[in-house]
C-alpha cells in the first residue's frame, strides 16, 4: 500500500513535465514548420504578437538589433545537456528538473525583455515623421493580418 501512495505524489508532476516537454517540442517543430513554409509570392508573412512591431521597422534597424541580442544571446543560454542528465539520473528528481525549467524560463523572459527594450530604445530615437511613418507599416501590417484571417475564415466554411 506504501509504494502506491508514493507513486500517486509524484506521478503528476512526472506527467506535468512531460506534458511541458511534449508542449515545448511541439511549439519548436511547429515554429521551424511556419518558418520554412513556402507563402504565397505576392504575400508578404505577417508575424503575431508583439513580433509584429520588430516587423514594422526598418530592415536595416532589425538587423541592427538583432546583431546586438546575437551578440549577448550567449550570456543568456539553456543548457539542455543539463535537462537530459536528471532525467537519465534515477531516481528522478523533481526539484532539479523544477530548477532548470525555472531557469530556461527565466532565460526565456530575459530574451523577451531584451528585445522589448531594445525596440523601445528605436522608437524613443525617432523623430516624429519616422515614428508617423513607423506606424504607417505597422497599420499595413495589422490589415494584412486583419485580410489573412477573414480569407482563412472564409475557406473553412
Amino acid at each position: 500500500m506504501a509504494e502506491v501512495g508514493t507513486k500517486k505524489r509524484w506521478m503528476p508532476i512526472v506527467l506535468g513535465l512531460s506534458l511541458a516537454v511534449n508542449l515545448a517540442v511541439i511549439a519548436a517543430v511547429s515554429g521551424a514548420a511556419l518558418r520554412h513554409k513556402n507563402y504565397d509570392k505576392g504575400r508578404q508573412h505577417v508575424d503575431k504578437g508583439g513580433a509584429i512591431y520588430m516587423r514594422a521597422l526598418p530592415h536595416e534597424t532589425r538587423r541592427e538589433i538583432f546583431g546586438k541580442l546575437r551578440e549577448n544571446k550567449r550570456n543568456i543560454g539553456i543548457n539542455p545537456a543539463e535537462m537530459l542528465d536528471i532525467l537519465k539520473h534515477v531516481p528522478f528528481d523533481v526539484d532539479a528538473a523544477t530548477r532548470v525549467l525555472n531557469a530556461q524560463n527565466d532565460a526565456g523572459l530575459q530574451r523577451v525583455q531584451a528585445v522589448t527594450g531594445a525596440w523601445l530604445t528605436e522608437i524613443t530615437e525617432m523623430s516624429v515623421k519616422e515614428r508617423d511613418a513607423y506606424a504607417g507599416r505597422l497599420q499595413e501590417l495589422l490589415e494584412q493580418r486583419e485580410e489573412r484571417r477573414k480569407e482563412k475564415a472564409a475557406s473553412r466554411k
